[in-house]
C-alpha cells in the first residue's frame, strides 16, 4: 500500500522573489491564450478544444518564455481538466484578482534537500520537514499567499507503514470552548482566536490598514491550523482505531454560534485526522452522534441536558443510576459506544433511536 501526500516549504530566498512574478505572470498570459482559444473554437464551430490542439499551438512557446515546457503544459491541462469538471468556461487570470501559481512536473524539476533547481535557477526553501524515505515526487507547484510569501508544494507517493504501540480505539466529541474530548478524559484546549484578536482587526479595518488585516487574518489562521496539526498528529500516534462525531460546521454556522463555529475549525481537524490515522494503516472513521449528550453512558437512560437552553451545563447527574458525568467526556464515550455497533454492524437503529437494547438488560462494556 502507499500513501499520497503534499509536503509545502516555505521559499526562504527572497531574490527568487522577482523570477517567481515574472513566471506567474507568463502563467497567467498562458492560462489566458488557452481560454481564449477554446472560447473562439466553441463559438465558431461548437466543438470542444482537446489538448493536441493546445500543445500545437504553444509549442516552442517556452523558448520566449522564462517557463519549463511541462510548467505550459500543466497550465493548459489544469485549464481543460476545471472546464470538463465544471462543464463551462473558466475565468481569466489576472495579478490582481489571483495570487501567483506555477504549476511543475516531476521531470521539470531537482529536488536536492534543501534546495530545488528548476530551469537552471535554485530555489532554496526551509526545510523543516523532511520527505519519508522511499518517497517519489509526482507533481509540485510554487504559490503565493496573500502577504507575497511564496511556497513550494511537492506531491509525494510513499509506502505506508505501521506504527507499532498504540492503544486500541477513542472516540473525540468535538465542541466550542473544549475543541476535543476524547473518551478516556483527555481535552484539548486553545484560546478562542477570533475574540482575542477581534479588536485589533476592528480597529484596522476602520483605519483602513490593508496590510496589517492581512497580517491580523494571517496570524489567526496560522495559529488554528498550527493547533490542529499539533492535536491531530498526538491523537493519531496514539491511536489505531478513532471515531468522531459527525457535527456538522455548516448547519450551527447559521445559528448564533457562528463565530464560534468558525473559531473552532472542526472541518479542518476532521480532515487531518483522516489522512494521519489511514497513513498508519489506522482507523478513522464519523459517527453519527444522535443523542450522545442526552444518553447516559453508564445505563443508558435519556437523562441529560438537551437543548439550547441547557449548553450551559457541564455536568450533570444521572436520575436513574445517580452518575456524575462531564458533558463532553459522557457524549464521547456514547460515540465510541456507537462506533463499535457500527463497526460490527448490529443494532444499527440505536444510533436514530437512543439503546433500547441496553433498557432490556443487556449488558455493553465500554472500552475506553
Amino acid at each position: 500500500m502507499e500513501t499520497t501526500l503534499t509536503y509545502r516549504f516555505r521559499i526562504k530566498d527572497c531574490r527568487t522573489r522577482d523570477m517567481l512574478l515574472q513566471m506567474k505572470y507568463e502563467v497567467n498570459l498562458v492560462w489566458n491564450f488557452c481560454n481564449e482559444t477554446m472560447r473562439k473554437r466553441w463559438k465558431e464551430s461548437r466543438l470542444p478544444t482537446d489538448m493536441n490542439l493546445l500543445h500545437a499551438l504553444t509549442k516552442g512557446s517556452s523558448q520566449e518564455l522564462n517557463l519549463h515546457s511541462q510548467t505550459i503544459q500543466a497550465t493548459y491541462e489544469e485549464l481543460l481538466n476545471k472546464s470538463k469538471q465544471f462543464k463551462k468556461f473558466i475565468r481569466w487570470r489576472s495579478l490582481k484578482r489571483h495570487l501567483g501559481w506555477i504549476p511543475l512536473k516531476a521531470s521539470a524539476i531537482k529536488f536536492n534537500g534543501d534546495y530545488i533547481t528548476y530551469s537552471k535557477n535554485k530555489y532554496r526553501f526551509w526545510d523543516h520537514r523532511k520527505l519519508p524515505e522511499g518517497s517519489k515526487i509526482l507533481c509540485g507547484s510554487f504559490c503565493e499567499d496573500t502577504q507575497g510569501k511564496w511556497y513550494l508544494n511537492l506531491v509525494v507517493k510513499f509506502p505506508e507503514y505501521l506504527a507499532k504501540g498504540l492503544k486500541e480505539v477513542t472516540a473525540i466529541d468535538l465542541g466550542l470552548k473544549t475543541v476535543a474530548v476524547l473518551a478516556d478524559g483527555t481535552e484539548y484546549k486553545r484560546d478562542n482566536l477570533t475574540k482575542k484578536y477581534q479588536d485589533k482587526l476592528a480597529a484596522a479595518q476602520r483605519h483602513r490598514k490593508k496590510r496589517q488585516v492581512k497580517n491580523l487574518h494571517a496570524k489567526i489562521k496560522n495559529a488554528r491550523s498550527d493547533f490542529n496539526h499539533k492535536v491531530s498528529h498526538d491523537i493519531a500516534k496514539n491511536y489505531q482505531t478513532v471515531f468522531c462525531g459527525d457535527v456538522s460546521s455548516s448547519k450551527l454556522s447559521q445559528t448564533k454560534f457562528a463565530k464560534s463555529v468558525y473559531d473552532a475549525s472542526w472541518y479542518q481537524l476532521k480532515t487531518l485526522l483522516s489522512y494521519k490515522v489511514l497513513r498508519r494503516q489506522g482507523v478513522y472513521k464519523e459517527i453519527r452522534e444522535n443523542n450522545s449528550t442526552v444518553l447516559c453512558s453508564t445505563c443508558g437512560s435519556k437523562s441529560g441536558p438537551s437543548g439550547v437552553k441547557e449548553l450551559g451545563v457541564r455536568e450533570w447527574t444521572c436520575s436513574a443510576c445517580k452518575e456524575v458525568h462531564n458533558r463532553d467526556v459522557n457524549a464521547a464515550k456514547n460515540i465510541l459506544r456507537f462506533g463499535h455497533e457500527t463497526l460490527s454492524g448490529t443494532l444499527k437503529n440505536r444510533l436514530y433511536e437512543g439503546i433500547p437494547a441496553l433498557k432490556g438488560g443487556e449488558d455493553v462494556t465500554l472500552t475506553d
